[in-house]
């Protein structure tokens, strides 16, 4: 990106040559909005680290005496490290944006889960839907399980490389997961 003002190359929100604020960019990369490497394994209280020096350096009040163009980027890069907490700070929801793109799964058209799995989903909530209170131990324990072997993936990824391609079936599989506890709450 270049400076829109001294035209010297820029690595943030400000500037390091004229310390004026840039404009965000149109399709922000989440991690780099916050200054974090691309990973699922991160330190939360890192993340808040970032995210605080970065908020403080865009924040509205900083620009209150400003042009109305400056306070229009100081409120839309709030808004977009922000959003990128957000996202990052949930550990699904980042597993989600590694692997697509996306802070979470699309509303039609998703992946469909294997025909064993959404037959043991089924069993699940009829026992449910019966009373059976033991079935939500074993769901949670599942759900543990799919957390764990997401981990692993993005474990092999983090330091081997690769793709993701088999993330959005896990995560899919988690949806279900998490529906089923939700409902039975």
């Amino acid at each position: 990106m270049i400076c829109w003002q001294c035209h010297e190359p820029v690595q943030g929100p400000v500037c390091a040559s004229c310390r004026v604020l840039q404009p965000p960019p149109p399709r922000a990369e989440l991690f780099a909005v916050l200054g974090l490497e691309r990973a699922f394994h991160i330190d939360l209280a890192d993340l808040d680290r970032h995210w605080r020096a970065r908020s403080r350096q865009v924040h509205p009040d900083r620009f209150a005496r400003k042009s109305a163009v400056l306070r229009r980027m100081s409120l839309q890069w709030t808004a977009l490290v922000n959003d990128a907490r957000r996202v990052l700070r949930d550990p699904v929801s980042r597993a989600w944006y590694l692997a697509t793109g996306r802070p979470r799964p699309p509303a039609r058209g998703s992946a469909a889960s294997d025909s064993d799995f959404l037959e043991r989903v089924f069993e699940w909530r009829m026992a449910l839907a019966e009373g059976d209170a033991t079935v939500r131990v074993e769901v949670e324990a599942a759900r543990e399980a799919l957390m764990g072997e997401l981990g692993g993936l993005f474990s092999v990824w983090e330091h081997q490389g690769g793709d993701l391609d088999a993330v959005p079936a896990h995560l899919q599989r988690l949806t279900y997961l998490d529906n089923l506890l939700r409902h039975d709450a």
